[in-house]
């Protein structure tokens, strides 16, 4: 458990004004968390500050000044830590608290690292005549306290706290309102530019054959995907991920499972189905290309093969949505107001099937491109023009990088939020047990989670506002000038004769 560095290290006086007045003064460093020095020692502390303002336990601060701070005597080697004792009382009184607000316990809470006295372990205890009343009265649970904003609620048989609709639980109005302007500008311009590539395959469908017809497919997901951000943007912040109890009295709350609320199950499914289907699409438009580049087949050959992309695109997809659903792993978010997976479950549900999805596509999508290149040298080598070859690798490398970059800076973001985000709500929750006026202001998140969260949303949807690319082309001008103008008028230019010289 000792930091070996701080064998041969000397006694300090604690300069840490929280853990000063706690029956010791001297520490030593490195502590048990890692720090240096006092200093960060201090910062990581601040990052606790709510956990203990929330006086879960009468013996928190001591508890982490211990472990942040630990003593240090001049007649003992090295830092003395707290006992296991005082580890397991404090987590015995902290953890209904910490449940309810989905905090996750940090590593010092692993009791088991700590020495027990008994067995001549050198380590501090709290006050005896403390743990003869704890031993001799046990104390009865505590009643479930939620902060203000928040509502108690009963998630799979266990009491929760959950953010109320339409107020400012988790994240302050205007950062809510900052994320619902960036969505919507986003929403329109995805559902714009996916509108106009299947109007464009409506008009002229001939040019959308195999291997180009996924493009088709994945302009369609992230169309209806937009719209439903649309839609969602013009009901207002929580309309899709409220629930309202059916008591007259009940305060509605933004839903813990998606089953709770038919309009959260909805938008959950058009979010999560649409885009696991969108990315499996993708997929199949680099098998497609390699398999003709390099295989030499055909469009009718890729065609006769369209039954069984359908079912990889649309079928796995159901599979995944329905077991979120079933194991109650999708809830609703206070910041964007949307229905998606619960943070605790984003690895199984979204950063594997998309690492997966991600390396596939990837993997093909590079041997698809050296087929090409070698399908150009072949064509080069009998004299042939390879200028609309060219233009097609231009296209395709375009194209396959808008969403391969994106699909990795979402899967960066998923990681990000799926380590640190259920902690930062926590912590914020704890800041809100000590907000209770109601003049009082929750403190703003940290920068990085309002970043995150735009900076994913924008990864999401620039993939749908990118597959218009694929129809700006001169193409896509000749189809749709075709149908505004009349068959009868000839759209070539009048040969005039040459004008003889003077």
């Amino acid at each position: 458990m000792n930091p070996s560095q701080a064998l041969n290290r000397k006694c300090e006086k604690i300069t840490i004004p929280m853990c000063q007045d706690l029956g010791y003064s001297l520490t030593v460093m490195p502590n048990f968390v890692g720090h240096e020095d006092q200093l960060s020692a201090e910062i990581g502390l601040q990052a606790l500050m709510p956990l203990i303002n929330s006086n879960c336990s009468r013996h928190i601060r001591f508890f982490l000044c211990s472990v942040y701070a630990p003593l240090c005597s001049e007649h003992v080697i090295g830092a003395i830590p707290s006992c296991r004792g005082l580890c397991e009382d404090v987590k015995a009184d902290c953890l209904p608290t910490l449940t309810a607000l989905n905090f996750i316990l940090p590593p010092l809470f692993n009791c088991s690292r700590f020495p027990v006295s008994e067995n001549n372990g050198l380590c501090m205890q709290n006050p005896i005549n403390e743990r003869k009343e704890k031993y001799t009265a046990p104390p009865k649970p505590k009643p479930l306290t939620c902060p203000r904003n928040f509502i108690a609620t009963q998630y799979l048989q266990e009491p929760q706290c959950t953010p109320r609709c339409d107020e400012d639980a988790l994240y302050r109005s205007e950062d809510k309102n900052l994320v619902e302007r960036w969505m919507r500008a986003l929403s329109w311009l995805c559902f714009t530019s996916t509108l106009f590539t299947l109007l464009t395959f409506w008009v002229d469908g001939s040019r959308f054959r195999y291997p180009e017809r996924p493009v088709i497919f994945i302009a369609f997901c992230y169309n209806l995907i937009s719209f439903v951000m649309i839609m969602k943007s013009s009901l207002g912040p929580n309309a899709l991920t409220c629930v309202t109890p059916p008591s007259p009295d009940a305060v509605p709350y933004i839903a813990v499972d998606a089953l709770q609320s038919p309009t959260c199950t909805f938008v959950f499914l058009v979010l999560y189905y649409l885009s696991m289907s969108a990315g499996i699409w993708w997929v199949i438009l680099t098998l497609a290309w390699y398999l003709s580049a390099a295989n030499k087949w055909s469009s009718e050959a890729l065609h006769s093969l369209s039954t069984y992309y359908h079912i990889a695109a649309w079928g796995i997809p159901a599979v995944y949505a329905q077991l979120a659903l079933a194991l109650h792993h999708v809830s609703g978010d206070e910041l964007t107001g949307l229905c998606y997976i619960s943070e605790p479950a984003i690895l199984v549900y979204l950063i594997i099937p998309y690492a997966v999805l991600l390396l596939i596509g990837t993997v093909v999508g590079v041997f698809g491109a050296a087929a090409l290149m070698k399908v150009r040298k072949e064509v080069r080598e009998v004299g042939r023009n390879t200028i609309k070859l060219e233009r097609l690798i231009a296209r395709l490398t375009v194209f396959w990088s808008l969403y391969t970059m994106p699909a990795v800076g979402m899967l960066a973001c998923l990681l990000y939020e799926w380590w640190q985000r259920p902690q930062e709500h926590a912590l914020q929750a704890l800041q809100a047990i000590d907000c209770t006026a109601p003049s009082c202001q929750i403190d703003p998140p940290r920068v990085s989670q309002i970043t995150i969260t735009l900076l994913r949303l924008f990864l999401f949807l620039v993939v749908g506002i990118s597959s218009g690319m694929w129809v700006w082309s001169s193409k896509t001008c000749r189809s749709w000038t075709k149908l505004f103008v009349s068959p009868g008028c000839s759209l070539k230019p009048r040969t005039l004769p040459p004008v003889a010289r003077v």
